[in-house]
C-alpha cells in the first residue's frame, strides 16, 4: 500500500509542467515571427523590385513616344529630313536624338529599315537598382496625301435634303453602278469644313466629318449644324484648321500659281470638236450647243469659260496622258464660270484621276439636274454647286459648295493618292514587345 501510494503520489505531481509548455510557445512564437520577418522582407523586396521594373517599364515607354514623336516632327519638317527614309531592308538608318532631361532611357542611334516602308528600333528604360526595361517597336510610314477629305470648303458646306456622299476606289472599280450605293461605298467619304457644315432631312455621309477652323486669332472651331435625321457613318471631329489652298493656287512661290500663268503661252488649245480639230472658240472657251460634243486629248487648256448646254458631252481622252484645265476669271464677270446645263457630261470615258480642273477664279462652278462629272475641282477662291440630280465622281476643295436635293457625290480614294506631300509621313505603330519578358 505504501508503494502504491508513493507512485500515485508521482504521476500526479504536476511541479515543472508550465516549463515544457511554455518552452514549446515561446518556440512557436520565435518561428512565427521568423517566418513574418522573412514573408514581410521577401514582400519588401519583391515590391521594392516590381516598383524598379514598373520606374524602368515607363521610362522605356516614355523613350518610345519620345521617339516616335521626334520621328514626326522630322519627317514633317519642309527641310531636308534629318531621318533618310526609306533605307534599304537591313540597314540601319542613323539617328541623332538625345535623352531629354527628367529621364533616363537610352535613345537609340539607328533605325533598323525591314522593308516595304516598315522600320524598327529598341529604347531601354532605366528603374532603380539598375532595373531596365527593353522596348522593341515595329513601325510603318507612308506619305500623307495633301487631301485629307473628298469635299471640303474653308466657307460653308450646304449639303441640301437627300444629298449623297458616297466613296469607292476607281483602280478597284473604274465603273461603279450607282445603284450599288450606299452598299458598295468603301467608308471613306470624308467631308470637311473651315467654317460649318450644314446637313438637311436624310443626308447621307459614308464617312467622317473634319470641323476645321477659320483663320481668326484665336481661331474658332467650325461648327456642324443639323436640321433634319442626317445619316452619318463616321464620326464628327475637331481637328484644327484645314490648309484651304494646299496646292496655293493664291500663293506667288507655289507651282500651281505660276502655271497660270505660264499656260497663258504655253497650252494645248486645238481640240477636236464634232470629229474634227479645233480651237477653242475665242481661243479660250468651251461652249458646246445642244447635244454637242467635243474632245479633249492629254495637255494642258487654258480656259475662261466652260458652258455645255442640254444632252452635251465634253469627253476626255486620256489615252495618252492626263488633261488638266487652269481656269481663270480674271477679265471680266461672265469669265472663270464653269455651267453644266441639264444632262450634260463632263470626261464620260477616262477615270477621275485622268481630268483635273484648277480654278483661281471666285466664279462659281455649277452642274445642274442630272449633269455628270468624273474629274478633280480645285477651286479655292470659288462657290461650287450640285443641282439636284446632279452626280459628281472625283474629289471638290472649294471656297463654299451646296449640294441641292438628291445630288450625289462619290468620293474616288484614287486621286488623293494622286497628290502625295513628299515631306509629310504618317506614323502607324504595327507592333510593341517588352523584350525583358523573354528572359
Amino acid at each position: 500500500m505504501k508503494i502504491k501510494k508513493k507512485v500515485g503520489t508521482i504521476l500526479s505531481n504536476e511541479k515543472g509542467f508550465v516549463l515544457p509548455i511554455g518552452l514549446m510557445f515561446m518556440a512557436i512564437i520565435a518561428i512565427l515571427g521568423t517566418t513574418a520577418v522573412i514573408v514581410t522582407t521577401t514582400d519588401l523586396k519583391i515590391g521594392s523590385n516590381y516598383r524598379d521594373s514598373k520606374q524602368a517599364f515607363y521610362d522605356a515607354e516614355a523613350g518610345v513616344q519620345y521617339v516616335l514623336k521626334q520621328l514626326s516632327i522630322d519627317l514633317d519638317d519642309s527641310d531636308p529630313d534629318t531621318v533618310n527614309l526609306p533605307g534599304s531592308p537591313g540597314n540601319p538608318i542613323s539617328l541623332t536624338y538625345s535623352t531629354p532631361s527628367g529621364f533616363s532611357f537610352n535613345v537609340p542611334t539607328e533605325l533598323t529599315s525591314l522593308g516595304s516602308d516598315r522600320y524598327s528600333f529598341k529604347v531601354t528604360g532605366h528603374g532603380h537598382n539598375n532595373a531596365a526595361t527593353v522596348i522593341e517597336i515595329v513601325f510603318s510610314t507612308e506619305q500623307k496625301s495633301l487631301f485629307d477629305y473628298g469635299l471640303f470648303t474653308d466657307g460653308t458646306l450646304d449639303l441640301k435634303s437627300d444629298a449623297k456622299i458616297y466613296s469607292y476606289d476607281s483602280r478597284d472599280t473604274p465603273d461603279p453602278d450607282p445603284l450599288t450605293f450606299p452598299g458598295s461605298s468603301t467608308g471613306k467619304a470624308d467631308i470637311g469644313s473651315n467654317s460649318q457644315i450644314i446637313t438637311k432631312m436624310d443626308t447621307y455621309i459614308d464617312g467622317n466629318l473634319g470641323l476645321g477652323a477659320d483663320s481668326s486669332d484665336p481661331p474658332a472651331d467650325a461648327t456642324w449644324t443639323d436640321t433634319g435625321t442626317p445619316i452619318v457613318t463616321g464620326d464628327s471631329n475637331t481637328v484644327g484648321r484645314v490648309d484651304p489652298d494646299p496646292l496655293g493656287a493664291n500663293d506667288s512661290a507655289s507651282e500651281l500659281y505660276n502655271k497660270f500663268i505660264d499656260i497663258l503661252t504655253t497650252n494645248n488649245n486645238v481640240t477636236t470638236k464634232d470629229g474634227s480639230p479645233c480651237e477653242l472658240e475665242g481661243a479660250t472657251a468651251i461652249n458646246l450647243d445642244n447635244a454637242e460634243k467635243m474632245i479633249l486629248t492629254a495637255g494642258d487648256y487654258y480656259i475662261t469659260d466652260i458652258i455645255l448646254k442640254n444632252g452635251s458631252t465634253l469627253e476626255i481622252d486620256a489615252t495618252s496622258g492626263p488633261v488638266n484645265i487652269y481656269l481663270s476669271g480674271t477679265l471680266d464677270a461672265e469669265e472663270g464660270e464653269i455651267e453644266a446645263k441639264n444632262g450634260s457630261l463632263f470626261n464620260n470615258l477616262s477615270q477621275p484621276t485622268d481630268f483635273s480642273i484648277f480654278s483661281n477664279s471666285s466664279q462659281d462652278i455649277i452642274f445642274k439636274h442630272s449633269s455628270a462629272f468624273k474629274g478633280m475641282v480645285y477651286a479655292p477662291n470659288a462657290h461650287v454647286e450640285m443641282k439636284n440630280t446632279a452626280g459628281i465622281y472625283g474629289l471638290i476643295w472649294g471656297k463654299t459648295a451646296t449640294i441641292h436635293n438628291d445630288g450625289e457625290f462619290y468620293f474616288d480614294e484614287a486621286i488623293k493618292d494622286n497628290w502625295i506631300d513628299p515631306d509629310n509621313y504618317t506614323i502607324d505603330v504595327l507592333s510593341w514587345k517588352d523584350n525583358s519578358l523573354d528572359n
